[in-house]
């Protein structure tokens, strides 16, 4: 019971700021809200950021596929190169 006593206060002080801080989130306007363009950049920010992450992967997986391809070229290259060696024809 004494530990009980002693995390109730916690809990009673949890309690209340999350209710507040419901109530803060739901008032929407305040009369020191930030104006409607800062938050379109940030927006924008946002997008652009988004945008280059998907072109850095979209190179990614191009430059993967080219390097992908360029292995099993030089792979070829060597079987043939070993059946060229093998069959005494050098």
């Amino acid at each position: 019971m004494k530990h009980f006593s002693s995390v109730l206060p916690l809990l009673l002080s949890f309690a209340l700021m999350v209710g507040c801080a419901s109530d803060f989130q739901s008032t929407g306007s305040a009369p020191s809200a930030p104006d409607d363009s800062a938050d379109r950049s940030f927006h924008e920010m946002i997008d652009r950021m988004n945008e280059q992450t998907a072109l850095d992967a979209a190179n990614a997986a191009a430059q993967q596929q080219f390097n992908a391809g360029m292995a099993a070229a030089q792979e070829t290259m060597n079987n043939a190169n070993n059946e060229f060696n093998q069959n005494g024809l050098h």
